[in-house]
């Protein structure tokens, strides 16, 4: 399902006076496919995001539409053990976090 930030995130305070957001993977709704696409309309630097998956993948994507009609083509993903792929603007830099459960 499609995201868009910052709404809903939660913001913390990063290195150097710069804002750091964060997500909960648990908290974003995934498509039949088990796929979240955020947009970063607000053209955030840097993104924290919270999960107890594993990172199995992570790279750009080839040629690819999920289930609800997005053309990801391009953009950056990462796959985890959950079966949940994250797909996300490139000129976004996502950190996962490892939360422990």
């Amino acid at each position: 399902m499609p995201v868009n930030l910052p709404t809903g995130v939660e913001r913390n305070t990063g290195e150097a006076d710069e804002e750091l957001f964060t997500l909960s993977l648990s908290d974003l709704i995934q498509d039949a496919n088990g796929e979240i696409v955020l947009f970063n309309d607000s053209h955030l630097r840097r993104l924290a995001l919270l999960t107890e998956a594993h990172e199995l993948a992570r790279g750009e994507a080839p040629h690819h539409i999920t289930a609800t009609g997005e053309d990801v083509t391009g953009f950056r993903y990462v796959t985890f053990d959950n079966g949940v792929t994250l797909y996300y603007q490139p000129d976004l830099e996502l950190l996962v976090v490892h939360e422990r459960g």
